[in-house]
């Protein structure tokens, strides 16, 4: 049976794949050519080659700025459990299984957990051109991919967060719509884990300090992120 759904996701996505000639969401897309990118990819991978990580981040910039605005949340709740991140700003999910396939993760050893968020850039990328469906497919690559490389690693795969000032904001709506397809998937080894409620007041509109921009955490943020995820995390951890 899991052989089988993995089977599908791949199905699935080489299917979209041969379908459009537009850019895929599953297709390996690297950003090398710029600096500031390469550099960043290079000084992750040899974190991951020099340090210990039971739990590994992965994703976007709403993940890489766990170093700068998160980071002194990061350093609290996270590098105790010998937590490493791997998300670059900016990236899409092709620039992220890029990078996947491309460095390997090359771990000291398989990680205990892996925390996936990806998505909104494909997103405000095409603004909202790029379906749903696709972009859900894009994102269930991803955890194909950690599922293949780490046999008996959890994958944590977290709603894409809230964006835009109100529910009614196109690119919040578009966002929705992705996270309804993968609350409806089911893998092995993966949870889904939607904490965007915590986010928002009663009205869907964000609570007061929480988002810079109506996109990316403020330290308050993070500090909700990491207590939200916090006992999903431990839980996983106690049960290996």
């Amino acid at each position: 049976m899991r052989k089988f759904i993995l089977s599908a996701v791949l199905f699935l996505g080489c299917s979209l794949s041969v379908a459009t000639a537009q850019a895929s969401p599953i297709d390996p897309e690297t950003k090398s050519q710029q600096a500031w990118w390469k550099n960043r990819y290079e000084d992750q991978v040899k974190a991951l080659k020099e340090q210990p990580c039971d739990i590994l981040f992965l994703g976007d910039s709403i993940t890489d700025y766990w170093a700068t605005t998160g980071k002194k949340v990061w350093d609290s709740a996270w590098v105790p459990l010998k937590a490493l991140n791997f998300g670059i700003s900016g990236d899409k999910t092709g620039n992220l299984i890029w990078r996947i396939d491309d460095s390997k993760l090359p771990t000291l050893s398989d990680p205990k957990v892996c925390v996936v968020m990806i998505g909104t850039n494909n997103t405000g990328h095409y603004k909202c051109g790029e379906a749903p469906e696709k972009t859900a497919i894009g994102v269930l690559t991803v955890v194909q991919r950690l599922l293949l490389r780490y046999p008996d690693t959890q994958v944590v795969l977290l709603a894409i967060f809230p964006r835009g000032a109100t529910p009614q904001d196109p690119m919040r709506i578009h966002n929705d719509k992705i996270n309804k397809i993968l609350a409806a998937t089911r893998l092995p080894r993966m949870h889904f884990v939607d904490i965007n409620k915590k986010f928002l007041d009663p009205h869907g509109q964000f609570l007061p300090g929480v988002t810079r921009d109506q996109l990316h955490p403020t330290e308050k943020g993070y500090q909700i992120w990491a207590s939200s995820l916090l006992p999903t995390v431990k839980k996983i951890l106690t049960q290996q």
